[in-house]
């Protein structure tokens, strides 16, 4: 392997941990999400990762604050316009991995003379189980008000790693890229909605 394609192969390694799915975003079209200034939280759904993993927790919730706070929310203890939750889930994926030992000798030959050449060649390969886990995520905006979910955010195939902060990494980016998402998909309806505006009834 020549030392460019060493660098990329190392480089994919190293950025794997980082990607997920596209998320997947979905909200009330009828609700005036303008009004919202303040949110609360909600407790997740037991079993949840405030009892199983505490720190994991209070991580997720940072982070999803992070988003709310880019926008204009302010967390609030009484009376807020909406409330927010998260919930998490994780699975075990098993993949069949093989890897080859062995040598060999390159073919030959004589030109036009037609001779065919010779290769010779001896390889072991070994297959093994791999786990993978991933991990999804939901979150939640329920209207104060009405009780009724307003908006969704979803977020598959986040990589677990036994490494706290990898896994930080990746929850991290799978939050900040369901934000992008949402600003993309919000900001590409609000265009629709004025172009429709603007045509002669």
């Amino acid at each position: 392997m020549s030392k460019i394609l060493m660098i990329l192969a190392l480089g994919t390694l190293v950025a794997a941990p980082v990607y997920a799915q596209k998320p997947q975003i979905q909200w009330d079209k009828e609700f005036d999400f303008s009004k919202v200034k303040t949110f609360k939280w909600q407790p997740p759904s037991s079993p949840s990762l405030a009892d199983s993993n505490p720190i994991m927790h209070k991580f997720i919730e940072s982070a999803i604050e992070k988003e709310l706070v880019n926008v204009g929310f302010t967390e609030a203890t009484d009376d807020p316009d909406v409330y927010v939750t998260y919930h998490g889930s994780t699975e075990t994926e098993v993949q069949l991995r093989s890897t080859s030992f062995g040598y060999g000798v390159g073919s030959y030959g004589m030109g036009g003379w037609g001779m065919s050449g010779y290769s010779l060649g001896s390889s072991h390969t070994t297959t093994r189980e791999v786990e993978t886990k991933k991990g999804s995520l939901v979150v939640d905006i329920v209207d104060s008000m009405e009780k009724q979910l307003v908006w969704r955010g979803t977020v598959s195939g986040i990589l677990i790693s036994d490494d706290q902060a990898k896994t930080e990494q990746a929850v991290s980016k799978a939050i900040e890229s369901m934000a992008k998402q949402n600003r993309k998909l919000r900001a590409k309806a609000g265009s629709t909605t004025r172009s429709a505006a603007k045509e002669p009834a």
